[in-house]
């Protein structure tokens, strides 16, 4: 717990102004940096994955809210899984989506230098305590054992609760376990989607959905520009389906 003399860390703003951007300032952020790239032959495998993040997310901003939202959601975890999927060379297929996203928080946040994570989880608070709030997600997360079993524990192997405060994970440094929590949330409700589970269009999930959508959106915003700003240079894993020379 945070004793009364901490100090909170003061709102971090890096050069573009913050996170997310839109996707017109990424874009702008990162045209010259992958021409540069593509010119000198370097970071290729960092490149595809920005390349295909960008062309996703900007398919998923051209759908209507009100009437594509489920589309918006798929076409945003795919701009993730762009920028998260590792090939496992061993089972010669791609990692799990929780393993490869457990394996991706850990490094970003590596580079979040700027503190940009914490500025989008900040502005998102509402919304990433809703999808723990929601009685049909709660129902489904604490009926697993795992749930029962454990607590999520950060790398200092602390315990936090969903009821832990921003300024608790902010504190004591809890993003990676929270981030983590969030987003298996938003992979549920994305499964429900592609595995049949649910009607398109549906009334009864689409609080849920288009609360997962704008949480997903911003997110994955924020980890391109962290990449495209700090983490280019790092090995990512080995990318899944490389593009094929004719």
């Amino acid at each position: 717990m945070a004793t009364k003399n901490t100090v909170r860390p003061p709102k971090p703003v890096d050069a573009w102004g913050g996170a997310p951007l839109s996707m017109t300032t990424l874009r702008k952020l990162w045209k010259p940096r992958r021409d540069a790239y593509s010119k000198a032959h370097l970071y290729e495998e960092v490149r595809v994955r920005i390349h295909r993040a960008l062309t996703w997310l900007e398919f998923s901003e051209r759908c209507d809210i009100r009437e594509d939202l489920d589309a918006k959601l798929i076409a945003q975890w795919i701009a993730f899984a762009a920028l998260i999927s590792q090939w496992n060379k061993r089972t010669k297929s791609p990692e799990p989506d929780a393993t490869a996203t457990r394996l991706f928080i850990q490094q970003i946040l590596q580079h979040d230098q700027d503190g940009l994570l914490q500025m989008v989880l900040e502005t998102n608070d509402r919304a990433a305590r809703s999808l723990f709030e929601d009685a049909y997600l709660a129902k489904h997360f604490q009926s697993r054992e795992s749930w029962n079993s454990s607590k999520p524990r950060h790398a200092g192997g602390k315990h936090f609760t969903t009821k832990s405060t921003m300024q608790n994970i902010v504190e004591q440094a809890q993003f990676q376990p929270w981030l983590e929590a969030v987003l298996e949330r938003v992979l549920f409700i994305r499964n429900q989607l592609v595995h049949g589970g649910s009607t398109y269009n549906s009334r009864l999930n689409r609080v849920a959905v288009r609360r997962a959508s704008s949480l997903l959106e911003h997110l994955t915003a924020c980890f391109m520009q962290i990449l495209m700003e700090h983490g280019y240079t790092d090995d990512w894993g080995d990318l899944c389906f490389s593009p094929l020379e004719d």
